[in-house]
């Protein structure tokens, strides 16, 4: 998911931000947060449909936002928001 491997690009951004919100599970922006964004995609274009078993490992997540301050500052944003 994205151009090049370290950047941060946008679906990549909202999708770890969507999953802080909503499942408050931090994603890292160079794995896990690719496969997130990977997995959204692949539930909008319909080539996973509701109800099929389908599996996200996620193999950590802080210490990935170190190198990444603007994925930091939205997710400490969202997560200070969290209801």
């Amino acid at each position: 998911m994205g151009e090049a491997y370290g950047i941060l690009h946008a679906p990549v951004l909202d999708a770890i931000t969507t999953v802080a919100r909503t499942e408050g599970i931090v994603l890292d922006p160079v794995y896990t947060g690719r496969a997130a964004a990977g997995l959204m995609a692949a539930v909008r274009d319909g080539s996973i449909r509701p109800g099929e078993r389908t599996v996200l490992s996620h193999t950590g997540g802080l210490p990935g936002l170190f190198g990444h301050a603007e994925a930091a500052h939205r997710i400490g944003r969202t997560l200070r928001t969290y209801p």
